[in-house]
């Protein structure tokens, strides 16, 4: 068998291919992955969980309309799946990992690690997510920004005249100031983006999986 590499998530991790395998993109949205057979998102019309950015249906992919909690395919059904800035999002945490398991025989799963959900994290991100050995340790976020004023203002940078700040709780620079002012705030998001990447092993949580993998949610206890 032949393979081929494919820069995977917004990591750009890279990961080889065979040409045999059937590759499910779950969540699949506005970036579908170029090596996927097949593509399923829950929303083909909503998408405000992608930040106001219109799905992507390439010529010569199926596309399927399927809930990650519950999806329309045989056990085993893929080789592999891609899962990419999905899982921060689910509700039903554990019948969404369930699944995952039970239609693949293998995956990548990527988000925005616990150190990247602390420093700018975006209020539709429902959890905590990191990776060890083959397990994942799940909890839910906070509301609000977990850093206070700071994390609302490295939110602003980043995100500074993007899709991520309309609607959001940011300063009411990131919607965008006059020249000068404008390039340097543009500066600043390009420089921050170019770290968040070169600094990944830090600011992404990335699980490539043969087999299954394990998962357990530590939910925080109520204090009286």
């Amino acid at each position: 068998m032949t393979q081929k590499i494919f820069p995977t998530g917004n990591s750009g991790t890279k990961i080889a291919f065979d040409d045999s395998w059937l590759v499910l993109d779950i969540g699949s949205g506005h970036n579908p992955h170029p090596r996927a057979n097949v593509l399923a998102d829950k929303f083909l019309l909503d998408d405000t969980e992608r930040s106001g950015a219109a799905v992507v249906l390439p010529v010569g992919k199926s596309f399927v309309i399927a809930d990650a909690c519950a999806m329309p395919f045989k056990d085993k059904a893929f080789d592999f799946l891609v899962c990419s800035h999905v899982i921060e999002h689910i509700e039903a945490m554990d019948d969404f990992c369930a699944e995952l398991n039970r239609v693949a025989r293998g995956g990548y799963v990527e988000c925005p690690s616990k150190f990247s959900e602390t420093l700018r994290h975006p209020p539709n991100h429902r959890w905590f997510v990191s990776a060890r050995n083959g397990h994942l340790t799940i909890e839910p976020t906070p509301n609000g920004y977990p850093l206070g004023w700071f994390g609302k203002l490295f939110f602003s940078l980043y995100f500074y005249g993007t899709r991520q700040v309309t609607g959001r709780d940011v300063f009411p620079f990131a919607h965008g100031v006059p020249q000068p002012f404008h390039f340097f705030f543009k500066w600043t998001r390009t420089a921050l983006t170019k770290l968040w990447i070169a600094f990944k092993p830090l600011t992404y949580m990335r699980l490539l999986w043969r087999g299954e993998f394990s998962w357990n949610i530590r939910y925080k206890k109520e204090t009286q």
